[in-house]
């Protein structure tokens, strides 16, 4: 096969590496494995493509795939060392087969379950630290010439650097599961330790979130809100429940709290909204007596939303109001107490029917 003309080879490998760099970005693995076998069809020119992933059972399974019917592939899997795919997953080696009917890896019934009429192959292993981890493979090249080495070529460095990034969102969603529970569990305490405020943090994370989405925040400022809120009254944990609380006491709530996350890579950047959410618009709150602009967003949110569910919730230590009267009392505040725009963006954000106490959901994804 005579060599394709080296710029031509030279731009297209400049544009697996420019968009190897985007996959860094994406924080979400089933985005990010689209993007990865879209981009791969697109820059080698494939009829379709797909990435196998091993599951639990050590098998091959479709995580994403695109061209036609890629739907009826998706729930199906391979064995290791089935098929041409399962044949790179299992030796570790690329596979180039431009006429698949006279190749005795190939497995028809893919083709037979989707109505996909395979030609050619381009299979390359996805390897993480000297491991396996699932194979990317392009179907059908769109020319007549068929794949190449030098397709081969190009798409190994994807893969390479594809694997390193499915291999780092799989690490994120490890540690969000594991800070997930540990949330769940200080949630669990708290309720424990301070019964009057039994689901008060949960309410507080919901109104939060609902609050941020209602002002455009973004879907990752809006889920640092909801851990915010579940979080915001962590400090009082610190505070010995055999003492007498007294004011100055759970004053000190905001700080200890602080103390406990800022440390903590995943919860760092809460920090400052557990630190603050005590603090007023008018200069008049605690602990550093911040005011308007000076507070955080999230904390004048956080704050807002605590008040919101003190004088709604009958888990309180006062009795509760109706949705209506309570935005009222919100607004009898706005401008001293909260930030004006957080109280009119509650009226729109929050509905009476979210005040209604729900089962606990779990905590949105980091």
């Amino acid at each position: 096969m005579s060599p394709r003309d080296p710029a031509e080879y030279i731009e297209k490998l400049t544009a697996v590496l420019e968009i190897t760099k985007a996959y860094r970005s994406i924080i979400h693995l089933d985005v990010l494995l689209r993007a990865i076998v879209e981009t791969a069809a697109a820059t080698l020119g494939a009829e379709a493509g797909s990435i196998l992933l091993y599951d639990e059972q050590a098998r091959l399974r479709f995580h994403t795939a695109s061209g036609q019917a890629a739907s009826a592939v998706k729930p199906m899997f391979v064995e290791a060392g089935q098929g041409i795919a399962g044949w790179t997953a299992q030796t570790g080696k690329p596979a180039l087969v431009n006429d698949v009917a006279n190749d005795p890896r190939f497995e028809r019934r893919f083709d037979r379950a989707s109505g996909f009429v395979t030609r050619s192959i381009l299979c390359v292993p996805l390897t993480f630290e000297g491991k396996v981890i699932g194979v990317l493979e392009l179907l059908n090249k769109k020319t007549g010439a068929g794949f190449d080495t030098e397709d081969e070529t190009l798409l190994g460095s994807l893969g390479d650097q594809a694997a390193i990034s499915i291999e780092h969102v799989r690490l994120q969603d490890a540690q969000q599961n594991y800070f997930t529970h540990v949330s769940e569990i200080l949630i669990g305490a708290m309720d424990t330790h301070v019964p009057i405020k039994t689901g008060h943090a949960r309410r507080v994370a919901r109104y939060a979130r609902l609050l941020g989405g209602g002002i455009g925040l973004s879907e990752e400022a809006q889920k640092d809100l909801y851990f915010g809120g579940l979080l915001h009254d962590i400090g009082l944990l610190k505070l010995d429940v055999m003492e007498d609380w007294t004011r100055e006491r759970i004053e000190l709530h905001p700080v200890l709290g602080y103390e406990m996350v800022k440390d903590i890579i995943f919860w760092r950047s809460l920090a400052p909204t557990i630190l603050h959410h005590h603090e007023r618009w008018d200069g008049r709150g605690y602990p550093e007596r911040l005011e308007k602009g000076a507070i955080p967003l999230g904390a004048r949110i956080i704050g807002a939303c605590e008040a919101f569910d003190v004088i709604t919730s009958k888990s309180s230590y006062k009795s509760p109001l109706p949705y209506e009267m309570a935005l009222r009392e919100m607004d009898a505040h706005a401008g001293t107490q909260f930030d004006p725009e957080i109280v009119a963006a509650m009226k729109t954000s929050i509905s009476e029917e979210d005040t209604i106490e729900k089962r606990p959901t779990p905590p949105p994804g980091r």
